[in-house]
This record gives C-alpha cells, structure tokens and sequence, in this order.
C-alpha cells in the first residue's frame, strides 16, 4: 500500500520543521501544504531539504480544508493509495503513526480516527467543544467518533473519492464524520498522544459557531 502523508500549515515556522524531522525515519513521501503563510514556514521547510517531501503553497489563505484537499489532490494523482493527515503545530506525534499504517494495510478500514486522551492537557474549551461536536455527530448522522475534531485522521483513495468535503475551514473535520456515518465507510478509532505548544491557537469561539452552522447545513444537505 503506498501512504503519503499529507500536512496543512499555516504560519507554523516554530514548529513545522520539527514535524518534518520526526517523520524522516518512516521513509513515507510527505506533502506540505503551505496555506498562505506571511511567516517564514516555507524556508524552514526548504533548509530542511529531505528527498521525500513535497511543498505546496497557496497564495492566500484559503482554510483548512482546501489545504487538506490540495493535499489529497496531489497524492492521489500521485498513486497514493491512502492519505494520513496530520496538523503542521507538532501537537501530533509521528510514533503514533505506525498505528495508522497499520489499521490501512489491515484492509478493514477506510477510515482511521486518531483519539486524543481529552482529560490530559487539553484546553476546556476544546474539550467541551469536542464532546459536544460528537454527540451532535452521532444524533444527526448515526456515527460516534470520540474525538470528532482530531486532525490526525487518515482515508483511502476509496474513502475520499466518497466524502470529499465541501467545507474550507475548521469544520472539515466533523464534514468528514458526517460524511463517513452517511456513506456507511467501514472506521476505527487509533488512541494518539497530542501536546499543545500554543493553547492560544487553534479552534477559537467563534470557530466553533461556524462549525456549528456547518452541522446544520450538513443535515440539510447530505
């Protein structure tokens, strides 16, 4: 099975060149999707130098998921038979992706949740907007996803030719939980560590409304 993992950034130049560090020893092409950046990410990026990574870059700022998706776009031409997405602020940790890899090449899966221990250094705030996202997930869509905002997720071409998302911003990752119950793609859950660099960044208030709205529109919709 040939994996590509795929990661969105936005301003990330404190930490982006870690992410691409810790992932060098599993030998996996890397894409990086640059969204629009004003800081200094790209170079770090590019001093880096490693055979295996692709960059992208978006003019501007587009969101999320369209960097998520120009990602995808481009493994998937590429031959990738599956994407893992991970989060360009290195709360994610590459020793947790051989669990990923291996729930992909068991053939059981289309789908693959990464789970964070939501009761470990995880700010309130997303906490509570996590739980909430996923009983709304699992009233309206018939799937409980226990950590339903988890950017560490990981899809089959099969999968994504199926739930390719509409949304720009935050709320692809709950589009694509609801897509997933929908659709009936076969998932699973992956326990995964996560650390929090900046508790300031990340999924904000009125980010969360807008998700929200997404769910909305998302029950009228599909």
């Amino acid at each position: 099975m040939k994996i590509y993992i795929v990661i969105p950034f936005y301003n990330e130049e404190r930490q982006i060149g870690k992410v691409v560090k810790s992932l060098a020893k599993y030998n996996l092409p890397v894409v990086l999707v640059d969204d629009g950046s004003s800081d200094r990410s790209r170079f770090k990026i590019q001093e880096l130098r490693f055979k295996n990574e692709t960059l992208l870059t978006h003019k501007v700022n587009l969101g999320k998921g369209a960097a998520m998706k120009t990602g995808a776009d481009y493994a998937f031409a590429k031959g990738a038979d599956a994407v893992v997405f991970m989060d360009g602020d290195n709360q994610h940790k590459a020793n947790d992706l051989p669990k990923f890899i291996n729930a992909l090449k068991s053939g059981k899966y289309d789908m693959v949740f990464g789970s964070r221990n939501l009761g470990l250094g995880v700010p309130l705030v997303r906490f509570l907007g996590n739980k909430f996202a996923s009983v709304v997930a699992s009233a309206l869509f018939g799937i409980y996803v226990s950590d339903s905002i988890c950017g560490f997720r990981a899809l089959t071409k099969k999968a994504y030719n199926k739930i390719k998302w509409d949304s720009n911003g935050y709320g692809v990752e709950i589009e694509m939980v609801a897509r997933t119950g929908k659709t009936g793609l076969s998932h699973v859950e992956v326990p995964v560590e996560s650390v929090y660099y900046d508790k300031v960044k990340g999924v904000t208030a009125l980010d969360a409304f807008g998700i929200l709205l997404e769910v909305v529109k998302l029950r009228l919709t599909i």
